[in-house]
């Protein structure tokens, strides 16, 4: 075999050895950029739920808890509950959505005020004043 056949031969074999790895970068840097975004997917759609939670808590809760779940005069009058305290937080999102829904004491109950989406992110959001105590 002469020199260029060689070398001919060895630049094919690069070709070769270099494609798989080619594939496979750019195979990598695709499933990373899937990754990022439904990252930033799930934390926009994390952000709509907090959004959609507080929205129907201003609208619909702060005249009796007050705006950071410590209740207000009218609420406390009412025994409406102190959504911050350790009682109001061990309750399950199911417990607190089933309250909203139904009503409990002198709570009203909101099922056809709110839809199920806005009771289940309004759940989350009242736990997040646990965070916040």
């Amino acid at each position: 075999m002469s020199s260029k056949e060689k070398c001919i031969s060895n630049s094919s074999a690069i070709r070769k050895a270099s494609y798989p790895r080619a594939v496979l970068f750019a195979t990598t840097l695709g499933a990373l950029a899937v990754l990022v975004a439904f990252s930033f997917a799930s934390s926009a759609a994390a952000k709509a739920a907090d959004d959609v939670g507080e929205t129907a808590f201003k609208s619909n809760c702060v005249i009796c808890h007050a705006a950071d779940g410590s209740g207000t005069p009218a609420g406390k009058a009412l025994k409406a509950p102190d959504l911050r305290s350790d009682a109001v937080q061990k309750m399950t999102d199911a417990q607190i959505e089933d309250q909203i829904t139904n009503g409990k004491n002198n709570m009203p109950p909101f099922k056809n005020t709110l839809n199920k989406d806005q009771i289940k992110a309004l759940a989350a959001y009242v736990h997040s004043f646990g965070k916040k105590k």
